[in-house]
């Protein structure tokens, strides 16, 4: 399933991704809380989301008890997304006070069921096969598509086996504890009394670490506050390793 947001944004849920149809470089890819928040929102548009809901669909299903503010942050990661991608300042998602929020109504969504608009596709305009008399005339451009083609398939193959730079190998593990694994690269969380704070204030929030035993630190010194994310499996470029955003706002460092 694909969403189409004011004819220019794609939201493929699958991906957490949001890609613009006009440029189609211009991608952002939303963290997994993100992109279910959002799919909520266009699942339910115009209407309001209460903020129960998101706590329920997106994290409580999934054994988490998170603050407030970590659903304010994943509003903003959509915000900046759609900015972004859709090259606009408009106002797409709006806040209702003590309620939710809610696509703004004037947005127009489009949903595109994929897989069925590929058959559709391929009904509608069977194949024909060449007439026996134009065959050796059209032997060249099959010979040049071939080739083509052959050569899109390698480019992708070797496009995919190249590894990525992932920017976490560069975090080292600090400890672990109650089954979590917890990683910084920051010095100023390396310290013994910071870094048992944190860890203190993140098991507090009942996280199961059966369930997200990778936690990595966000945070240093300059942000106002402790930002972690933690995950189902070690953090990678590619795939869903079913992380989440903890924000912890007015968490003070030493």
């Amino acid at each position: 399933m694909l969403w189409i947001i004011n004819g220019n944004i794609e939201f493929n849920p699958e991906r957490n991704r949001l890609a613009s149809l006009s440029r189609p470089e211009l991608t952002v890819i939303l963290t997994t809380p993100a992109s279910r928040c959002l799919h909520l929102l266009l699942e339910n548009a115009p209407a309001v989301v209460a903020q129960q809901t998101f706590f329920q669909k997106v994290w409580e299903e999934g054994g988490m008890v998170v603050p407030a503010n970590t659903l304010y942050q994943n509003i903003s990661i959509i915000r900046r997304g759609l900015r972004t991608v859709g090259e606009t300042e408009d106002t797409l998602i709006t806040t209702v006070p003590r309620k939710g929020f809610q696509i703004e109504p004037g947005v127009d969504i489009l949903t595109i069921n994929k897989a069925a608009a590929q058959e559709s596709e391929k009904k509608a305009s069977p194949p024909r096969p060449l007439p026996r008399r134009h065959f050796k005339r059209n032997i060249a451009p099959l010979w040049m598509l071939a080739s083509l083609i052959v050569g899109m398939v390698l480019g992708y193959i070797s496009w995919q086996t190249v590894p990525d730079k992932n920017f976490y190998d560069r975090y080292a593990l600090v400890e672990t504890a109650q089954g979590c694994h917890f990683f910084s690269r920051n010095e100023d969380i390396s310290s013994v009394s910071r870094f048992e704070s944190y860890k203190t204030m993140i098991l507090k929030t009942g996280m199961d670490c059966q369930k997200y035993p990778w936690v990595y630190f966000l945070s240093g010194s300059h942000i106002p506050g402790l930002v972690a994310l933690i995950c189902q499996r070690p953090y990678k470029t590619r795939g869903d390793t079913g992380c989440i955003t903890l924000f912890f706002r007015g968490a003070m460092h030493e």
